[in-house]
């Protein structure tokens, strides 16, 4: 099973979503990487992630697209974000003179940096970008420990 793609075997490994990432950033690098994107139906919106003493935040750019149109997923350390931008309906006699809008189905999987409480995890999507802020596991929070002295 394990020399089955990553995809048919139904779950993504921490190497498999560096190998996709990676790829992703390969791709961007290039002039043709919209239209590379475009023709295989793909595309993977630009991920924003930060952390605070109490929480991870995570921002995702989604234009053109609604909260009905985005899945969450928190599992093993990692947030997956998928979903599906629709392509409006196409006239036939419309011809494109330029096209960069990518349409198609996406996934992102990143690698959260400490243990979260995904119970507690709140979203919200506001003019194209969606934020999700985790909260962190009580064991992942940093705290000063104070010394005492036998003096």
């Amino acid at each position: 099973m394990a020399d089955l793609p990553a995809r048919r075997r139904g779950y993504l490994t921490p190497f498999d979503v560096l190998r996709d990432e990676m790829g992703r950033w390969f791709d961007l690098a290039h002039p043709w990487a919209m239209e590379k994107a475009d023709a295989r139906g793909e595309w993977a919106p630009s991920v924003e992630l930060s952390e605070t003493e109490k929480e991870i935040q995570v921002k995702a750019e989604l234009p053109g697209m609604a909260a009905d149109d985005v899945e969450i997923e928190v599992a093993d350390g990692m947030l997956t974000i998928r979903g599906e931008k629709r392509e409006e309906i196409e006239e036939k006699d419309k011809r494109f003179h330029h096209r960069e809008v990518v349409y198609g189905a996406f996934s992102r999987t990143i690698g959260l940096p400490c243990d979260v409480r995904a119970e507690e995890a709140r979203a919200s999507f506001d003019k194209g970008v969606l934020s999700v802020v985790l909260p962190k596991e009580e064991k992942a929070l940093h705290r000063k420990i104070k010394i005492s002295s036998s003096e």
